[in-house]
């Protein structure tokens, strides 16, 4: 007889709970202190659960910052911003989407992404972490060049491999660390990335 696998919502709940808490905590003290000098006791007591809880449900410092990373590009946000723009037919107006919707999750991620790219370099399995956040990203902007081409808001002779190249350097994380860093407010780095990036690919 087959052996029936019980499961306990209410536990599964608990479970799920404590990973957010963990996470936040993580997030809260890399972000304020460093990853090098936080230690996993630090991040169990900050999230109020044992140290061994940590491991057993995201790991060490090198899973935490992982997670914190999956996390960021799981967004609902995202895939609901991509869905809209493939229903878009004006070019600027993907473009404005793009750039907002960039705002609303890089404004509350900002925190994960500065832990997961200041940190590349502390652990293999951060370097890989980063590496397919940026994957992501570029697939993604892939996806709203393609959408260019197909309403036909591309100058002319300009390829998607192209578009998608000018996407990534005004909506990389780079651009927007370094506006913000000089001083720029949200809406001010959204406003003129956007402005310079229509003026780079939309012709009508």
């Amino acid at each position: 007889m087959a052996t029936r696998t019980y499961r306990s919502p209410r536990r599964e709940k608990a479970a799920a709970d404590t990973r957010v808490a963990i996470l936040g905590a993580a997030e809260r003290l890399f972000a304020e202190q460093g990853y090098a000098t936080t230690t996993v006791n630090q991040v169990a007591a900050a999230a109020a659960v044992a140290p061994n809880t940590v491991y057993t449900s995201v790991g060490g410092k090198p899973q935490l910052v992982v997670a914190l990373a999956e996390r960021a590009a799981a967004s609902p946000l995202i895939s609901t911003s991509l869905d809209e723009m493939d229903t878009l037919t004006d070019g600027r107006e993907i473009i404005r989407l793009l750039a907002a919707g960039t705002t609303v999750t890089r404004r509350s991620q900002q925190r994960a992404i500065a832990v997961l790219l200041d940190n590349v370099t502390a652990d293999p399995l951060i370097a890989e972490a980063a590496k397919r956040t940026t994957t992501v990203l570029r697939q993604r902007l892939h996806r709203i060049a393609a959408r260019l081409t197909e309403i036909r808001a591309l100058p002319e002779g300009m390829t998607t491999a192209r578009a998608a190249a000018i996407l990534w350097f005004y909506f990389s994380f780079t651009a927007w660390r370094e506006l913000r860093a000089l001083g720029w407010t949200w809406k001010e780095t959204e406003q003129w990335l956007a402005d310079q990036a229509i003026t780079a690919l939309v012709t009508s």
